[in-house]
């Protein structure tokens, strides 16, 4: 009635009661007394605006409350289920992120393993190559050794004959002083001559000398004999000789070269 809504808005609490007013909690009663009368053609905002402005305020606050608690009703439903939904899901979720922790334990340890595993095959590998390449040593230190065998053999060989060729050293140096100062002008075969009737003198003389004597053998050096003849000294025996006393003596050689093979030897010397 008129009077009662006249004392409610003259209320000086009315606009903060309507503020405050508690929309999610609306009785059942009320809401059906609301919803008869904003069922009302009259009840239009633009209607009410043609008798007051204030009331037309009113009029769309309770029309507002009327759409509020209608869909309050459709949502309140689907908040709770969100709410329930959201828990289950954190839940979910936190189970979610201890699986994923256990999970990236498990897969740091297989990491670990595997890392081990490649280290092993690794050092495997390395071990094999090593063991390969000293089962190689083995087999060429077995050679070595083979061939040392047979080359301390040879050393002993040499040791004797450089011992006997030192018990011979006085004469053969002997004798190739007398070559090297008196049998130059003479042929091969009286230089021959010459040797065997100064070794039997040695002989004689209890002066020991090599059985077999060679100018070569006791002042020559294969290496520089070599070089000569690659400057064109001849290989014949005579010839190396003369390229002996040519070289040993302290005077200057007198050559005897109808065929000039000695001027072509000194000159490709120089």
């Amino acid at each position: 009635d008129w009077p009662s809504a006249k004392a409610l808005l003259g209320d000086m609490q009315f606009l903060s009661r309507l503020i405050n007013f508690d929309k999610d909690n609306i009785p059942d009663a009320t809401l059906k007394k609301l919803k008869s009368y904003v069922t009302r053609a009259e009840f239009d905002p633009r209607e009410v605006e043609k008798q007051s402005r204030a009331a037309k305020s009113l009029c769309m606050w309770c029309r507002a409350m009327d759409t509020y608690s209608v869909v309050e009703r459709e949502v309140a439903p689907k908040k709770a289920r969100l709410e329930e939904m959201q828990t289950l899901l954190a839940k979910a979720n936190e189970k979610l992120s201890a699986k994923q922790g256990e999970l990236q334990q498990v897969l740091d340890q297989v990491q670990t393993l595997q890392q081990q595993c490649e280290n092993a095959l690794k050092e495997k590998n390395r071990l094999a190559e090593e063991m390969d390449t000293t089962g190689n040593r083995l087999v060429r230190a077995e050679k070595l050794t083979s061939l040392l065998k047979d080359e301390q053999i040879r050393w002993a060989q040499t040791i004797e004959s450089l011992a006997e060729a030192y018990k011979q050293l006085v004469g053969d140096v002997f004798l190739s002083a007398a070559c090297i100062s008196y049998y130059g002008a003479f042929t091969g075969p009286y230089r021959e001559e010459l040797v065997t009737h100064w070794s039997t003198l040695c002989k004689d003389k209890k002066i020991p000398t090599s059985a077999a004597f060679s100018l070569v053998s006791t002042m020559g050096n294969p290496v520089v004999i070599r070089d000569w003849n690659i400057f064109g000294l001849p290989t014949d025996a005579v010839s190396v000789d003369n390229g002996i006393l040519a070289t040993s003596g302290k005077r200057w050689p007198l050559m005897i070269d109808p065929q000039n093979q000695a001027d072509k030897w000194v000159k490709n010397m120089e």
